[in-house]
């Protein structure tokens, strides 16, 4: 009884800080605002208007944290409001850990802590993200710190689902899978009604699977099989036997998250794989511990989910374009030859040039604002289309400029595949 009530205040807490966290470190509304009444989603900001003696340090620390930031300085007194803030939903992840035993229970304490953490940081130290994208970025935040909580315990979640018959694995399977897949195949990083045309939906994606998603794969997958290799040596030799084979294994699986590797990035993969390894392996009760099979099957379901959702992005960008764009061109360029000018908009290319304008195909669900943006610049033009992972590309056609004396190519600003950003 008692372990049940402790449960139950731990998750009003948490919801209640949610709540609580939002509306006193989400951005406030502007002078024109405050005159209104404001809707119920809309955060106070109570962090930065409140004129409390108690809170001045802070309203002080975050300002010049804002403007050091702005001039590419680090400011170290930042981190006391991210400490003091950040500690109560610290602790209360803490004691939500020691009564929720259930794998789904703490990926949802990890993912609620991460998520009030980034309310901490952006209400104190980055509020002009929460002013940009207003009701969108918390959701963002929210479901990316899930998502890496999630991550982070896959190999607890794979363990609880071992019991469980095989229908249940394989929904658990597709209930990661395809919001994975839809989320990095369908989301553009352009939003026309936001301040710079910039959605923050891309987030999840960037951050949650390609970065946090693959490394914690990576990690997964490198423990496990040092374990597994570790196992066949008793005592202390065997421990660090696959402490070495884990490191070796993250080393060489690094090109799976990371492009370009330093140090720092290597480390962030070997040390935590073999440090792993080394305490799993001390602790294991029995060779073929339940706890490897669960890091290597986490470990390949990540890294396999990310990586095919991700290749499935990249072939909607190359296909539009090195497939659908140049239909388009072929058709500018011939009404160019035709009639000495481009067309004011591609709908004047129909149906003489083109039996229609064919959609750049951003996922596989086409949306009216995924079509093509023209602009005609009398002599030239720029044709642009959005694709997932952020990225924005643009054709220019060749151009010859008689004044200047001066020929430019024609030019994509984007490559066939997106770039890799880690």
């Amino acid at each position: 009884m008692g372990r049940t009530v402790t449960r139950i205040v731990t998750v009003v807490l948490f919801l209640a800080g949610a709540v609580l966290y939002y509306y006193f470190h989400g951005p406030g509304p502007t002078p024109s605002e405050r005159a209104m009444e404001l809707p119920w989603w809309r955060p106070l900001g109570l962090a930065q208007s409140l004129d409390w003696s108690v809170l001045a340090p802070f309203q002080e620390i975050s300002s010049d944290y804002d403007e050091a930031r702005h001039m590419g300085e680090w400011e170290p007194r930042g981190l006391i409001p991210f400490a003091v803030f950040g500690l109560p939903p610290l602790l209360l992840t803490v004691l939500g850990f020691r009564v929720f035993r259930s794998a789904v229970a703490r990926v949802l304490l990890l993912g609620g802590l991460l998520t009030l953490l980034a309310f901490v940081y952006y209400g104190w130290l980055d509020l002009g993200t929460w002013e940009d994208y207003a009701w969108r970025w918390p959701i963002a935040l929210g479901v990316t710190s899930t998502y890496i909580g999630a991550f982070a315990l896959a190999p607890a979640l794979v363990e609880a689902l071992r019991s469980r018959p095989r229908w249940v694995q394989g929904l658990a399977f597709l209930a990661f899978f395809v919001p994975v897949y839809f989320l990095t195949t369908e989301v553009t990083g352009t939003n026309p009604e936001l301040e710079w045309n910039l959605s923050p939906w891309p987030v999840i994606t960037l951050y949650g699977f390609l970065l946090f998603g693959l490394v914690f794969g990576v990690i997964h997958l490198a423990t496990g099989l040092g374990l597994l290799v570790g196992s066949f040596v008793r005592g202390a030799a065997g421990v660090a036997l696959g402490a070495g084979v884990a490191a070796v294994l993250a080393v060489g699986l690094r090109g799976i998250p990371f492009a370009v590797t330093d140090l720092t990035r290597i480390a962030v993969l070997v040390v935590p794989a073999a440090l792993l390894a080394a305490w799993w392996g001390g602790h294991a009760t029995e060779p073929g511990t339940r706890r490897v099979a669960g890091l290597v099957v986490a470990g390949l379901v990540l890294i396999g989910c990310i990586k095919v959702s991700q290749w499935q992005a990249e072939y909607f960008q190359r296909e539009a374009r090195e497939d659908i764009s140049p239909q388009v061109i072929a058709a500018l360029d011939q009404h160019k030859l035709d009639r000495d000018s481009y067309p004011l908009e591609l709908e004047d290319l129909v149906p003489d040039y083109l039996a229609e304008i064919p959609n750049p195909r951003v996922g596989w669900f086409g949306e009216k604002g995924e079509a093509f943006m023209y602009i005609d610049l009398g002599d030239s033009y720029l044709l642009e289309f959005s694709n997932a992972m952020w990225v924005e590309c643009h054709y220019s056609p060749a151009y010859v400029d008689e004044e200047e004396d001066e020929a430019l190519e024609a030019s994509w600003s984007c490559e066939p595949r997106p770039p890799r950003l880690w």
